[in-house]
């Protein structure tokens, strides 16, 4: 028996009592959220011979994205660096500073006080 077979058959009753809702409205909720995704697969990614075909490549899909280690395996999307500017590289020197200016007056402070004592 597979292991996910396993933990289904074995683990499920247990899954369902610790549940604060019940298992429909998960997966309902689920469903609303991925409504833009099973759109975009159906029009995009299925064949449009049958109905069958087109449920079958849907449901593929939808395992193949929902599948956690399947999903690990697509590269990245890569995201394009933009160079700063002069203007906004001396922005966050100032406010770095600012930061380290509050960090050693408060220093400053908790030195006076337990001196004062």
């Amino acid at each position: 028996m597979p292991v996910i077979l396993h933990k289904i058959l074995f683990h499920g009753r247990d899954i369902i009592e610790a549940c604060i809702l019940p298992i429909g409205s998960y997966s309902e909720e689920a469903q609303e959220a991925r409504n833009k995704h099973n759109r975009q697969y159906r029009e995009l990614f299925t064949r449009k011979t049958s109905r069958i075909n087109t449920n079958t490549d849907l449901l593929h899909r939808l395992l193949i994205t929902s599948d956690p280690y399947i999903a690990s395996l697509r590269a990245a999307p890569k995201s394009k660096k933009r160079k700063m500017d002069r203007e906004m590289k001396n922005l966050l020197k100032l406010s770095l500073s600012d930061a380290e200016d509050s960090v050693i007056v408060s220093e400053d402070s908790s030195e006076e006080s337990s001196s004062s004592e």
